[in-house]
């Protein structure tokens, strides 16, 4: 049996979550001991470490009478973070384009 999809896009958010943690810890270890964040740091902390979107989203797909039905009430937004929590937790697998053959490096 396959994963299923709301267990995919847990398994991303936790991947996500696992992507950010040094560097999270790092800048509120640095919080705690009342020293300065660079501008960029705090921008850091406010979006991409953030993942009360995510967590929403995901909330909003386990609590609906259907995911398909909850997925199509997303706005286009939550689609693509969707979409990303889907490749993260494996649950998407990238489709690569056929490469051309160089003329000028023959295999």
């Amino acid at each position: 049996m396959g994963k299923l999809p709301i267990d995919v896009l847990k398994k991303g958010l936790s991947s996500l979550r696992d992507c950010v943690k040094a560097r999270k810890d790092d800048i509120l270890a640095r919080l705690q001991r009342k020293e300065r964040i660079s501008d960029e740091d705090e921008h850091w902390l406010d979006n991409e470490a953030n993942h009360v979107e995510e967590e929403a989203i995901i909330n909003a797909l386990e609590t609906a009478s259907d995911y398909d039905r909850g997925l199509e009430r997303l706005d286009s937004q939550q689609k693509t973070l969707v979409e990303k929590l889907k490749e993260l937790g494996g649950g998407i697998t990238r489709v690569v384009g056929n490469k051309r053959k160089s003329e000028f490096f023959p295999s």
